[in-house]
């Protein structure tokens, strides 16, 4: 029986794979569109599909058909008695509620629009949440809605905030609509339901490569964080260098505080690697350096100095002396001269950007404890307000840092037997953790990385790693996360795509380069059925509108 709400009959041919239907008048001009789910009512069975393809046909439109000459003579062609109709390949993906399918459509099948409406859950009927995560119609435990379904005007799809652990990627070129859907994925993750009356936020830090993320902060701080019942966060702060902190306009704001960071809070290796590769941009054949700063540092301890931090911008000469008794341990001159000519580059660090000698929440590792504990949000502003002037190399060092205290802080939770969660939210992550291809050198901040990529889900430690170009950022790297958000990519990028995120359909492969602003494939461990979906968020979803990147061209010319 032909429904009110069927769009199409399927046709012979089918398999459990693919089906083929005709699209009734109703539903033909742009009514069904590529990417958008549809519903086989087959029997008593209900099977999900995915618009892969649509082909128009017109019996009077096809090449060397009796009608050829009038067309070149621009003559009209009464097409309105002409065979006309739309065919419609569909991907066959599950049986509603999740289930495989055993055997295909049948001919004469109606296919159907999916429509929340006939489907009082269809959380739970179409996407497989399960039932007892929920608490309420339309509302799910650790359950996020993210934007829509392309090709529909409002259905959201579910999100399982249970496996954030497991890590994300974001990609997606400039303009993609990519750091407007990660806002948006952030003001879901600061109101997740836990019950009837209770929802939670999860904590995160976002490094800020172009301050995407800044207009949150100024809406905390104009509405004040305790007027906003919708973020659930205990508190959202903005960390800049404190050559620019210094700055009345940036003082004025108790949310906006200095990076810096603490050598103690480094071991000995961890603290020579940074200082050689600050200076080198490797490791890579340094070995004797990073040994004798070690041993330096060893000798310093032996002697009865409690702070290697103090040291290194209060007492310089102290350090260098320390570094010259080095000839006494058989280190070559050679080797101690290079030793000093990275610890003068190190120095500069502090007499240019004063990292060391700043008091900063960050210098301290209760500044985790802080913001596990109280859900907070902390935004390292890495553009060119909050780090102006500021190389690559000073802000690989801070993310070096970040990540090495949240890394040797989860690795003690973990031992003591405490389950906290982070999420490390990083743009432009080619920057800290590149493919060999890319010309940049980040050796510690990478090995670090990979550190909490390869054993941080164990800890609740997890990342987001955000970039235009994904072929550029480590493959190991990349190949641990297991939820991807992809937004239009350069052509460049198709087939590292497909190969990282386990495949694709083609159908959806096709659509790669060529995806709407703010359209995005969302696939991996956080989307409740084993598809991938293509989603819309639509501009009004957003509370905090974004005025980063906007322009004013004509007017300003």
């Amino acid at each position: 029986m032909i429904t009110k709400d069927a769009v199409g009959i399927i046709l012979s041919g089918a398999t459990t794979r693919e089906a083929t239907c005709q699209l009734l008048k109703e539903a033909e001009r742009g009514k069904i569109r590529e990417g958008m789910l549809l519903i086989i009512n087959s029997g008593e069975r209900k099977i999900l599909c995915r618009v892969s393809q649509i082909l128009p046909y017109n019996a009077f439109y096809t090449e060397g058909d009796p009608w050829s000459e009038a067309r070149r003579e621009g003559r009209p062609i009464p097409e309105a008695v002409a065979r006309q109709y739309e065919i419609c390949k569909l991907e066959l993906l599950i049986e509603v509620p999740k289930k495989e399918i055993e055997y295909p459509p049948r001919p004469g099948d109606i296919v159907v629009k999916v429509d929340p409406e006939v489907y009082e859950n269809y959380e739970e009927d179409l996407f497989g949440v399960p039932k007892d995560k929920r608490i309420s119609d339309g509302v799910y435990r650790g359950i996020i809605k993210f934007g829509s379904l392309s090709g529909y005007g409002s259905l959201p799809i579910p999100l399982d905030v249970e496996k954030i652990p497991m890590h994300l990627a974001v990609f997606g070129v400039t303009g993609s609509g990519k750091s407007f859907n990660t806002g948006y994925l952030i003001e879901k993750l600061v109101n997740i339901p836990k019950n009837d009356s209770e929802h939670v936020s999860y904590p995160m830090i976002i490094i800020d490569a172009h301050g995407d993320y800044l207009d949150y902060v100024n809406y905390v701080d104009e509405n004040g964080l305790e007027n906003l019942d919708w973020i659930k966060s205990g508190w959202i702060q903005r960390y800049v260098f404190p050559n620019i902190y210094m700055k009345p306009e940036f003082r004025r704001s108790e949310l906006v505080k200095p990076i810096g960071i603490n050598l103690d809070l480094l071991n000995y290796t961890e603290l020579a690697e940074i200082i050689v590769t600050y200076f080198k941009g490797t490791t890579e054949g340094a070995e004797q350096q990073i040994s004798g700063l070690i041993r330096a540092f060893e000798l310093i301890r032996e002697a009865g100095y409690s702070s290697l931090h103090d040291l290194f911008y209060r007492d310089k000469d102290t350090l260098s002396e320390y570094v010259d008794r080095l000839q006494n341990e058989g280190f070559f001159a050679s080797t101690i001269r290079a030793i000093n000519n990275q610890l003068n580059e190190f120095y500069n660090l502090e007499d240019k950007y004063k990292l060391l000698s700043t008091d900063s929440p960050l210098k301290s590792d209760k500044f985790v404890d802080d913001i596990t504990n109280n859900r907070g949000i902390a935004i390292i502003d890495f553009s060119a307000e909050g780090a102006p002037g500021v190389d690559l190399k000073t802000k690989q060092l801070v993310m070096t840092y970040l990540a090495t205290i949240l890394f040797n802080k989860f690795t003690e939770y973990k031992l003591n037997g405490i389950q906290k969660y982070l999420l490390f939210i990083i743009e432009e992550a080619q920057n800290f953790c590149p493919d060999r291809s890319y010309p940049i050198a980040s050796s510690l901040a990478h090995s670090k990385l990979s550190a909490i990529a390869t054993q941080g889900r164990k800890f609740g430690l997890s990342l987001c790693l955000i970039s235009q170009r994904p072929s550029f950022v480590d493959r190991i790297v990349l190949s641990m996360c297991n939820t991807f958000l992809i937004h239009r990519v350069s052509p460049e990028d198709v087939s590292f795509v497909k190969s990282v995120t386990g495949g694709l359909p083609q159908s959806l492969v096709a659509r790669l380069t060529t995806l709407d602003t703010g359209e995005v494939i969302v696939t991996g461990q956080m989307v409740t059925v084993p598809f991938p979906l293509v989603v819309k968020v639509p501009k009004e979803e957003r509370k905090v509108k974004p005025t980063i990147g906007e322009t004013n061209v004509v007017d300003n010319l």
